[in-house]
């Protein structure tokens, strides 16, 4: 169960971006890449201090979730895309989600389901962790 929702992780929110303007996506991907990039970094940093544990994942990541790069990057892309330039709504609706990653579907989805397993950081760690990057991202 856990592979097969860590491959619909990886591969299926990408199809959410056929119907939206190639224009105005191409617009946002640099944004979208970097937040992959700083993702990736995170989960460096979250191994060497022990704060979680990817215990299941695709055969070719190690330490990196799927969603760092299916799931993160498109949602990135759509926040973006429906919320720029409009500084109130983009960081609303990312606290928003945040939130709902960090307090329903981390705890109730992906650590039920194995994808991973928080160690040394709560959930409430973890939000400020990802909230922390709504800055970050939005001014870069």
């Amino acid at each position: 169960m856990a592979t097969t929702l860590s491959w619909f992780l990886f591969i299926a929110p990408w199809f959410l971006l056929i119907p939206l303007n190639p224009l105005r996506l191409r617009r946002f991907a640099s944004v979208s890449l970097f937040i992959v990039m700083l993702s990736t970094i995170i989960f460096q940093i979250a191994k060497n201090f022990d704060w979680w544990s990817v215990t299941n994942n695709l055969f070719f990541l190690t330490d990196v979730s799927s969603f760092t790069y299916g799931f993160l990057p498109v949602t990135t892309l759509l926040v973006f895309y429906f919320t720029y330039p409009n500084p109130w709504v983009f960081f609303t609706s990312n606290i928003l989600i945040d939130a709902i990653q960090a307090f329903i579907i981390s705890p109730f989805i992906f650590e039920k389901i194995g994808l991973y397993q928080m160690k040394s950081m709560n959930n409430l760690g973890l939000f400020l962790l990802i909230i922390s990057l709504t800055p970050i991202i939005f001014g870069y």
